[in-house]
C-alpha cells in the first residue's frame, strides 16, 4: 500500500507546487466545471477539471481488518474506468501556433485524498515548442475521481506518474501502458496544422484500476 495519508497532510498549494515546475503553473480565467465537485472548490493555484462519469466500483476486492484504534473494519474498493476530462493547458509564452517544432511535452498525474473522503489526480502538462519563438502552454488541472461514503485511508497501488515525448506529426498521440501503473492510456493533442496552443493542444488520462481503502 501506499502512504497517501502523506499528501493528506499538505495543502492543496503546496500540492500543486509538488506537482507542477517551479513557474509552469497556470490557472485559466473561465475554469471548466467538475460535475462532482459541486461543493467543492478547486485547491489554490489550479483549475478544476472535468471527471469522466464512466466508472463502476467492484466492492468485493478485498476485506480485511485494521490493527488500529477499536480494531476498525477496513474495506477496499476497485474504480474501474476512471478518465479525466481532454485538459487544455492555457498559453504562457510564444504565439499560438507550435508551427511543426514539437511540441516537447512532459506530463505528471498526481492523486491526493482532500476532505478525508474524496480522491482527485492532478495532471500537469507542459507542452513547449522546440526552437524560437518558444510557444509554450503550462498548467495543471485538478479532478474528482471519487467520492467514497467513509474516509479514504489508502490507496493499494501506485499515486503518481510521470510521461515525457516530442511530437512530431499533426495527429493525436496515444501511449499506453501496463497495468502496473497509475496511468493506462494518454491521448494527446500535441501539434495542429494551425493555432492550437491554449486551445487544442493538452492531453485525456484513462487510469488502470485504482484500489482505494477506506474505514
Amino acid at each position: 500500500m501506499n502512504h497517501i495519508a502523506l499528501f493528506r497532510s499538505f495543502s492543496p498549494l503546496a500540492l500543486a507546487l509538488l506537482v507542477a515546475a517551479p513557474g509552469c503553473m497556470a490557472t485559466s480565467a473561465d475554469p471548466q466545471a467538475d460535475p462532482f465537485a459541486e461543493d467543492t472548490s478547486a485547491p489554490d493555484g489550479a483549475e478544476i477539471g472535468i471527471a469522466a462519469a464512466d466508472l463502476t466500483i467492484d466492492d468485493g476486492a478485498a476485506l480485511s481488518t485494521a490493527e488500529s484504534d477499536g480494531d476498525a473494519l477496513v474495506s477496499a474498493s476497485t474504480l474501474v474506468g476512471l478518465s479525466t476530462g481532454f485538459y487544455i493547458p492555457p498559453r504562457v509564452g510564444g504565439d499560438a501556433e507550435f508551427d511543426g517544432h514539437g511540441p516537447s511535452v512532459s506530463l505528471q498525474v498526481e492523486l491526493s485524498v482532500f476532505n478525508g473522503n474524496e480522491l482527485w489526480a492532478a495532471v500537469y502538462m507542459d507542452a513547449l515548442e522546440t526552437k524560437s519563438n518558444w510557444t509554450h502552454a503550462s498548467g495543471t488541472a485538478w479532478y474528482r475521481l471519487y467520492t467514497a461514503s467513509s474516509p479514504i485511508v489508502d490507496v493499494d497501488g501506485p499515486i503518481s506518474f510521470s510521461h515525457t515525448y516530442t511530437d512530431t506529426d499533426h495527429a493525436h498521440d496515444i501511449f499506453t501502458f501496463t497495468p502496473d501503473n497509475l496511468v493506462n492510456k494518454l491521448d494527446y493533442v500535441g501539434d495542429t496544422k494551425g493555432n492550437e496552443a491554449g486551445t487544442k493542444t493538452g492531453v485525456r488520462v484513462y487510469f488502470n484500476p485504482i484500489t482505494v481503502v477506506t474505514e
